[in-house]
């Protein structure tokens, strides 16, 4: 594209100090946001600075408010408020769009672009003596993961690209629809679970929540996972695999915390205190599983050398069917 040279110029001395303002911001969001979002920002391409002058809506080409623009990427619409903490921590806030929460320009039948675009500056530093950075009123969008995900998958069928084309640019706005509808799904999951069409369960999920309210009542929250699903699955998978029932492994697991070993014992994990539990009370069923063809669950031994060292050498016992870490 041919760009006069004058825009040229005022181009090449912006990204100049934008790039430098780009450096500062990207230190202190990734300092301040959460590990799991994202945090991304671009300088405007030279060819899209003098396109965007040509539309007249720029008063001055000095101060384009977007030439330098970030998005924060957060989970779901649940956790705009805090990103919206993270930036005012961060920036001051000239204005925003859409101006107010809670209001939109859109008509119920729209599906247009609108999300939460910030126009901020870097808060001035008491510590450090002001510079031209801290007069740049550049942008910050914040995004949903969905919300992310369709402007990727889209921008250049709605705002940009070679051609134009109706059908390309209402599928377009029919998934932002559809998103839209998955977005409400998902902010109001707890609502919507309990409706009368998803008030049921199945054999898996109930067993899985017995598991779960076990352990919560057999040890203190500091001894278990955050990922409590993922333990009760794997002492789920191993009770199918040495073929004992939940009853068992949550009676005998009673009766060695009673005698002052099972769950007492705090120097091993819930999963090897079952473990300990089912040798100590289904020893042949474990045994068997152990020396059996079948059968794809590798028995993991890490916290109980003594246990481990009892299978390692147990006569006819398949290694790939446990799995043992060597104690130092």
């Amino acid at each position: 594209m041919k760009i006069n040279s004058s825009i040229r110029a005022i181009y090449k001395e912006l990204h100049e100090l934008h790039k430098l303002l780009e450096a500062r911001v990207k230190e202190a969001f990734e300092g301040s946001k959460r590990k799991q979002w994202f945090f991304l920002c671009r300088i405007k391409e030279e060819e899209s600075f003098a396109l965007k002058l040509e539309t007249g809506r720029v008063a001055d080409p000095t101060a384009m408010e977007d030439f330098f623009a970030c998005t924060l990427v957060v989970e779901n619409r649940s956790s705009i408020s805090e990103a919206l903490k993270v930036v005012e921590e961060i920036c001051d806030t000239v204005s925003r769009r859409p101006p107010e929460e809670g209001k939109t320009h859109k008509s119920p039948d729209e599906f247009c672009f609108d999300d939460l675009r910030l126009y901020v500056k870097l808060k001035a530093s008491d510590q450090l003596p002001p510079t031209p950075l801290d007069d740049i009123i550049f942008e910050i969008q914040i995004k949903t993961f969905l919300q992310h995900a369709w402007s990727i998958a889209t921008h250049d069928l709605v705002y940009k690209g070679q051609n134009v084309d109706w059908g390309r640019a209402r599928v377009a706005y029919q998934i932002k629809a559809m998103l839209e509808h998955a977005e409400i799904s998902v902010e109001r999951v707890d609502a919507m679970a309990e409706s009368s069409l998803l008030a049921v369960t199945d054999e898996k999920i109930r067993t899985l929540k017995a598991v779960i309210d076990w352990l919560r009542n057999t040890w203190e929250g500091e001894w278990l996972p955050k990922d409590m699903v993922r333990l009760a699955d794997n002492i789920l998978a191993m009770c199918q695999a040495i073929n004992v029932e939940l009853d068992d492994i949550i009676e005998c697991v009673r009766l060695d915390t009673e005698a002052g070993q099972g769950a007492a014992l705090h120097d091993l994990t819930p999963f090897a205190v079952v473990l300990r539990s089912l040798y100590g009370h289904h020893r042949d069923k474990l045994e068997k599983y152990l020396r059996a063809e079948r059968g794809r669950f590798r028995i993991f031994f890490a916290d109980d050398p003594e246990l481990s060292q009892k299978i390692t050498s147990l006569p006819g016992a398949r290694p790939e069917k446990f799995v043992f870490i060597k104690q130092p």
